[in-house]
Protein backbone atom coordinates (compact mmCIF):
# COMPACT_ATOMS: atom_id res chain seq x y z
CA UNK A 1 0.00 0.00 0.00
CA UNK A 2 1.22 3.51 -0.79
CA UNK A 3 0.15 6.91 0.45
CA UNK A 4 -2.55 8.59 -1.64
CA UNK A 5 -2.43 12.12 -3.04
CA UNK A 6 -4.83 13.12 -0.23
CA UNK A 7 -2.47 11.74 2.43
CA UNK A 8 0.53 13.42 0.84
CA UNK A 9 -1.39 16.72 0.69
CA UNK A 10 -2.17 16.45 4.41
CA UNK A 11 1.51 16.03 5.26
CA UNK A 12 2.44 18.96 3.03
CA UNK A 13 -0.14 21.17 4.68
CA UNK A 14 0.61 20.28 8.29
CA UNK A 15 4.40 20.34 7.83
CA UNK A 16 4.41 23.55 5.82
CA UNK A 17 7.07 24.44 3.26
CA UNK A 18 10.46 25.91 4.00
CA UNK A 19 12.81 26.50 1.06
CA UNK A 20 15.88 26.79 3.30
CA UNK A 21 17.00 24.65 6.21
CA UNK A 22 15.79 25.38 9.72
CA UNK A 23 15.81 23.71 13.12
CA UNK A 24 12.50 21.99 13.84
CA UNK A 25 10.79 21.88 17.24
CA UNK A 26 12.60 18.62 17.98
CA UNK A 27 15.94 20.37 17.40
CA UNK A 28 16.75 18.63 14.11
CA UNK A 29 17.97 20.31 10.91
CA UNK A 30 15.05 20.22 8.49
CA UNK A 31 14.15 21.46 5.02
CA UNK A 32 11.23 21.37 2.60
CA UNK A 33 8.13 19.64 3.96
CA UNK A 34 9.72 18.37 7.17
CA UNK A 35 12.63 16.43 5.65
CA UNK A 36 15.23 15.83 8.36
CA UNK A 37 18.72 16.44 7.02
CA UNK A 38 20.97 13.46 7.79
CA UNK A 39 24.66 12.69 7.32
CA UNK A 40 25.55 12.81 3.65
CA UNK A 41 22.97 15.51 2.92
CA UNK A 42 25.07 18.50 3.94
CA UNK A 43 24.31 20.10 0.55
CA UNK A 44 20.89 21.05 1.94
CA UNK A 45 22.48 23.50 4.38
CA UNK A 46 23.37 25.71 1.41
CA UNK A 47 20.39 24.86 -0.80
CA UNK A 48 17.20 26.72 -1.57
CA UNK A 49 14.55 24.19 -2.57
CA UNK A 50 11.65 24.75 -4.90
CA UNK A 51 8.30 23.35 -3.81
CA UNK A 52 8.64 20.69 -6.52
CA UNK A 53 12.05 19.62 -5.15
CA UNK A 54 10.66 19.56 -1.61
CA UNK A 55 7.71 17.45 -2.76
CA UNK A 56 10.11 14.99 -4.40
CA UNK A 57 12.01 14.71 -1.10
CA UNK A 58 8.75 14.18 0.78
CA UNK A 59 7.66 11.45 -1.64
CA UNK A 60 11.01 9.70 -1.23
CA UNK A 61 10.80 9.88 2.56
CA UNK A 62 7.24 8.62 2.62
CA UNK A 63 7.66 5.86 0.03
CA UNK A 64 11.04 4.52 1.10
CA UNK A 65 10.83 4.91 4.84
CA UNK A 66 7.57 5.89 6.53
CA UNK A 67 4.98 4.37 4.22
CA UNK A 68 6.99 1.17 3.91
CA UNK A 69 7.41 1.05 7.69
CA UNK A 70 3.70 1.48 8.39
CA UNK A 71 2.83 -1.19 5.80
CA UNK A 72 5.33 -3.61 7.36
CA UNK A 73 3.77 -3.21 10.82
CA UNK A 74 0.15 -3.79 9.83
CA UNK A 75 -1.22 -7.28 10.39
CA UNK A 76 -4.61 -6.66 8.82
CA UNK A 77 -6.04 -4.72 5.92
CA UNK A 78 -6.79 -1.04 6.48
CA UNK A 79 -8.53 1.55 4.35
CA UNK A 80 -6.57 4.07 2.29
CA UNK A 81 -7.63 6.83 4.70
CA UNK A 82 -6.43 4.84 7.70
CA UNK A 83 -3.10 4.14 6.02
CA UNK A 84 -2.64 7.79 5.03
CA UNK A 85 -3.34 8.99 8.57
CA UNK A 86 -0.89 6.50 10.05
CA UNK A 87 1.84 7.46 7.57
CA UNK A 88 1.35 11.13 8.49
CA UNK A 89 1.66 10.23 12.16
CA UNK A 90 4.73 8.06 11.57
CA UNK A 91 6.38 10.79 9.49
CA UNK A 92 6.04 13.16 12.42
CA UNK A 93 6.78 10.91 15.42
CA UNK A 94 9.27 8.54 13.79
CA UNK A 95 9.23 4.82 13.28
CA UNK A 96 10.11 4.00 16.89
CA UNK A 97 7.29 6.13 18.22
CA UNK A 98 4.89 4.65 15.70
CA UNK A 99 5.79 1.10 16.72
CA UNK A 100 4.94 1.93 20.36
CA UNK A 101 1.74 3.81 19.50
CA UNK A 102 -1.73 2.73 20.47
CA UNK A 103 -2.75 3.90 16.97
CA UNK A 104 -0.89 0.91 15.51
CA UNK A 105 -2.25 -1.41 18.19
CA UNK A 106 -5.83 -0.29 17.49
CA UNK A 107 -5.37 -0.67 13.74
CA UNK A 108 -4.01 -4.19 14.15
CA UNK A 109 -6.87 -5.05 16.51
CA UNK A 110 -9.41 -3.80 13.97
CA UNK A 111 -10.85 -1.31 16.44
CA UNK A 112 -13.56 1.00 15.17
CA UNK A 113 -13.98 2.90 18.44
CA UNK A 114 -14.09 6.58 17.51
CA UNK A 115 -13.22 7.62 21.07
CA UNK A 116 -10.25 5.24 21.33
CA UNK A 117 -8.86 6.24 17.95
CA UNK A 118 -9.15 9.98 18.63
CA UNK A 119 -7.52 9.47 22.02
CA UNK A 120 -4.72 7.35 20.52
CA UNK A 121 -3.80 10.04 17.99
CA UNK A 122 -4.21 12.75 20.61
CA UNK A 123 -1.55 11.23 22.86
CA UNK A 124 1.12 12.42 20.41
CA UNK A 125 0.57 16.16 20.83
CA UNK A 126 3.62 17.06 22.89
CA UNK A 127 7.04 18.48 22.08
CA UNK A 128 10.08 18.61 24.32
CA UNK A 129 10.93 22.15 25.35
CA UNK A 130 14.61 22.58 24.38
CA UNK A 131 15.26 24.78 27.44
CA UNK A 132 13.59 22.72 30.14
CA UNK A 133 13.66 19.27 28.46
CA UNK A 134 10.06 18.85 29.61
CA UNK A 135 7.32 17.67 27.26
CA UNK A 136 4.69 20.33 26.66
CA UNK A 137 1.41 20.26 24.77
CA UNK A 138 1.71 21.82 21.33
CA UNK A 139 -1.32 23.56 19.85
CA UNK A 140 -0.03 22.77 16.35
CA UNK A 141 0.40 19.07 17.12
CA UNK A 142 -3.01 18.94 18.79
CA UNK A 143 -4.58 20.28 15.60
CA UNK A 144 -2.51 17.92 13.44
CA UNK A 145 -3.52 14.88 15.48
CA UNK A 146 -7.20 15.85 15.25
CA UNK A 147 -6.86 16.09 11.47
CA UNK A 148 -5.09 12.73 11.27
CA UNK A 149 -7.74 11.10 13.46
CA UNK A 150 -10.49 12.61 11.31
CA UNK A 151 -8.82 11.25 8.17
CA UNK A 152 -8.39 7.84 9.79
CA UNK A 153 -12.07 7.75 10.69
CA UNK A 154 -13.37 9.03 7.33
Amino acid sequence: MRISPQGLALIQEVEGFRARWYTCAAGKPTIGYGHVIVAGEERYYKATLSQAEALDLLRQDVDKEYGAHVASRLHRDVTQHQFDAMVSLCYNIGTGGFDKSSVLALANAGSTSVVAIKQAFGLWNKVTNPNTKVKEISKGLTIRRAREAALYLS
